[in-house]
């Protein structure tokens, strides 16, 4: 019973290496790769990235709005008829006081979690980043020498 358990754990381990770390490894292979080849081109999976986390914590903000109206039943925009029953619509007369449109307000939750998840899902923009960087700074070290080289040589 404790060898399988061990097993289990071991397999576990080895599991998640595969599954988690090994995407992980292959993209920073692939960015540094990028940036080898290109200063552009080490620009790609930062901006990918970028876009995915602002694409993420824009829909989290835009569904994390709550209705405001003191438990009324509000009707949206140019809506006047409602359907009351089977294919029956039944007309929804104008009153005075009563506003035609939800309200809508972020809660400070909201809007607390939506900055974290834009801090955690910038996480690989940072690290890509900064690989971008130290191969940019290295070529444009690289280019400095050679250029007072020919400075010397002239």
């Amino acid at each position: 019973m404790a060898m399988a358990s061990v097993v289990g754990i071991f397999g576990l381990i080895i599991y998640y290496l595969f599954v988690l770390m090994l995407p992980i490894a292959l993209l920073v292979a692939l960015q540094v790769w990028l940036c080898r080849k290109g200063t552009r081109l080490g620009l790609i999976l930062p901006g990918i990235s970028l876009a995915l986390s602002l694409l993420l914590v824009l829909s989290m903000a835009s569904f994390s709005t709550l209705s405001v109206g003191g438990g009324n039943t509000m009707v949206s925009g140019g809506a006047s008829h409602v359907l009351a029953q089977e294919g029956q619509y039944m007309e929804i007369p104008a009153q005075e006081g009563v506003p035609r449109g939800e309200k809508t307000a972020i809660h400070p939750i909201a809007l607390i979690s939506v900055g974290v998840v834009f801090l955690v899902t910038n996480i690989p923009t940072a690290v890509f980043g900064g690989i971008w960087l130290h191969y940019k700074g290295r070529r444009d070290t690289l280019e400095d020498l050679k250029k007072m080289r020919i400075e010397d040589l002239e």
